[in-house]
């Protein structure tokens, strides 16, 4: 958790981490409940190991309470930008118990211009003002995307120290 004025680092887990339970329920469970606490889950897939998230937007400087954000630079890049973060978590069979890997994408917002700008559109106006379009049948909608930013090593390494504290490992 983030104390104010305090610059906060995670520790280094390594990925995946084994766990020496023999009970595929009880590992199931408990990695369920640690990712539970940090993302909403969209589906759990016992069969293959498999846990996805929904993609959740990252913790900004105004929500000290949330645990995404990591780092303090993670919070202001949050605050400033729009960032987003899903997990894909798995849970395979290994020599004497489970191996659980945990992998945290991060993702920034693709606006075609700022969301909410400063300065009035009608004087720095950058595109066209006029759009017609022939032959809609439906409403049209600006597709917004997201780009890509790579793993989230410093949340990946926070929830794997949580399922190590889980586990008794530490």
């Amino acid at each position: 958790m983030l104390n104010a004025g305090c610059v906060t680092t995670a520790p280094v887990v390594e990925n995946p981490i084994h766990v020496p339970f023999d009970d595929f329920e009880y590992v199931w469970q408990q990695t369920v409940e640690v990712v539970d606490e940090y993302f909403e889950i969209a589906s759990e897939n016992r069969v293959e190991g498999r846990i996805e998230t929904y993609p959740l937007v990252g913790a900004t400087l105004l929500e000290p309470w949330r645990d995404d954000s990591v780092e303090t630079r993670d919070r202001l890049e949050a605050t400033l930008q729009s960032i987003r973060r899903r997990a894909f978590v798995t849970v395979s069979p290994a020599e004497e118990g489970y191996a659980i890997q945990v992998e945290v994408h991060k993702e920034l917002e693709d606006l075609p211009r700022p969301a909410h700008p400063q300065a009035s559109d009608a004087i720095f106006r950058n595109e066209v003002t006029l759009a017609r379009q022939h032959r809609v049948v439906g409403p049209v909608t600006t597709p917004r995307g997201w780009i890509h930013k790579g793993r989230d090593w410093n949340l990946e390494s926070r929830i794997l120290a949580d399922l190590q504290a889980r586990f008794g490992l530490r």
